[in-house]
């Protein structure tokens, strides 16, 4: 019986408002100032009802459950602002003014919102018409994902009785009580609660009307009904970029997105076209190998939902550093040894540097040093801390006659070419020769300050192992013979 009487209730109701489908007014000009903030403290704010079996009221609810207004003394209730209960087959509506979204990018709509109504049967939802009330579409669905721009927004579906003013039958129901009998108890919102939702469809439209619609069956309607508060529209609030990060090592950086309201997407630009398709990331919390020294500008686009996008940028730093010897130690004293750092990557950024001396030291040089390993710590703001090792030697002169095992020919001042090293004035009697893997010989020279540059007929070598033999006198010791490998590093 009641799956029948709720079947003529349905048609009857639907019959009813086709045949009273009219334009209530046309909606030109309209609200064009946003952010639109209406608390009905003083007027009903230009919103007005209709519908079959209507029975809103605007002023001080004084009823069993709903019994004051979301803020200050006044708001729209469904059932009067007596009593418990609502119109038998009810099928009504609370429109508003008409708005203008032109200059509206991203349409937010929030208000505080009271139901106590029959769950299931009987509930409330919000719609929007672009047609002077000809056609009305639901705002939201029950099944939207809750977001920090999205709460508290129908918590139901199907709706029975929302079926004469739509065919989207989700929305708000439910109510405090325990189900008694056939009346269905639970899901009430049990006081007042704030709705949010974007309306990114009704962006720069203009003709925008809104309507509350409340549907009810004809049994079982004991409840206070529906309420409706403080109804804000604007832009939606924009997302607010920022993310922190950190250094795994001195080429590693781990970024930790901390961007807010809720954005849902996120666009990073690290700024390292060198390391090709790892230059970007779509992910929230992503980790990036920067290709070598240099400043990077990286950028984190933060997006949606629904809300204006927000974009920051920071500078990292990545550094290599050189340890390069200026003084040798001296070789009977083994002190007066000095270094210097050379950093490349931090652009005349200042620098803080600790130098494992006793005690440490804190300048780009230190001195003082006797022979052995240092190490310098080099840090600074935004930029990756990194270690840096190098070694003071004795003067070549305490050992006489010394040559290196390598060099790098790269004309940069240092270690360009092969050759002895140490007291050079003192030789005589000097030649060396040096052999490809085929045992030709592809330098000669009988200067001791003339050095080998890596090339083979005019031409650069590949990095390749070398033959050297030599032959010298140094005044006061027999002649001497000295025979090795030498490395080219390019």
């Amino acid at each position: 019986m009641r799956k029948l009487l709720q079947m003529r209730i349905i048609v009857l109701s639907f019959l009813i408002f086709l045949s009273g489908i009219v334009t209530y007014g046309q909606c030109t000009g309209g609200i064009n100032s946003f952010p639109y903030n209406e608390g009905f403290e003083l007027t009903d704010g230009g919103w007005f009802s209709g519908g079959t079996g209507d029975d809103w009221a605007w002023g001080t609810p004084a009823k069993p459950v709903i019994n004051s207004a979301g803020s200050g003394t006044r708001c729209w209730v469904v059932g009067g602002l007596t009593g418990s209960t609502y119109t038998d087959g009810e099928a009504s509506w609370l429109q508003s003014p008409c708005f203008d979204f032109t200059n509206l990018q991203y349409p937010y709509i929030e208000f505080k919102v009271f139901w106590e109504m029959e769950r299931r049967f009987d509930g409330a939802s919000l719609q929007y018409s672009l047609d002077n009330g000809v056609s009305w579409a639901t705002v939201g669905a029950a099944t939207d994902a809750t977001n920090c721009l999205n709460t508290n927004w129908y918590n139901f579906s199907p709706i029975t009785y929302l079926a004469p003013l739509s065919t989207t039958r989700d929305g708000w129901s439910g109510n405090r009580q325990s189900t008694s009998g056939s009346c269905q108890g639970g899901n009430g919102s049990n006081g007042w609660v704030i709705a949010k939702h974007t309306m990114p469809y009704l962006a720069g439209r203009t003709g925008v009307i809104f309507r509350f619609v409340f549907g009810a069956g004809t049994i079982c309607n004991n409840y206070d009904g529906f309420a409706i508060d403080d109804i804000l529209i604007k832009e939606a609030p924009a997302n607010d970029a920022s993310f922190t990060h950190s250094c795994v090592n001195s080429r590693t950086v781990n970024f930790t997105n901390t961007s807010v309201l809720c954005p849902v997407t996120y666009t990073w630009n690290f700024d390292d076209p060198a390391s090709g398709t790892n230059n970007t990331s779509a992910v929230a919390n992503p980790s990036h190998t920067f290709s070598g020294p240099g400043k990077y500008t990286v950028t984190l686009t933060a997006s949606g939902p629904d809300n204006a996008p927000s974009i920051i940028t920071k500078d990292i730093y990545i550094i290599d550093a050189d340890v390069i010897m200026l003084q040798t130690v001296n070789c009977q004293t083994n002190t007066g040894g000095s270094l210097t750092v050379d950093v490349t990557g931090a652009d005349g950024l200042p620098l803080n540097l600790l130098w494992n001396t006793t005690p440490p030291q804190t300048t780009t040089i230190i001195s003082g040093l006797s022979e052995g390993f240092y190490n310098v710590q080099i840090s600074g703001t935004d930029v990756c801390p990194l270690t840096a090792i190098g070694k003071a030697e004795k003067d070549f002169s305490c050992s006489g006659i010394y040559f290196p095992s390598a060099f790098t020919p790269n004309n940069d001042g240092r270690n360009d070419g092969f050759g002895p090293l140490g007291s050079l004035l003192s030789l005589t009697d000097y030649q060396l020769s040096i052999y490809n893997r085929w045992g030709e010989r592809i330098f000669y020279s009988n200067n001791p300050f003339e050095r080998w540059k890596g090339k083979v007929k005019g031409l650069e070598t590949d990095s390749n192992i070398f033959v050297w033999y030599a032959e010298f006198t140094i005044p006061g010791k027999p002649k001497e013979t000295r025979k090795g490998t030498v490395m080219v590093i390019r």
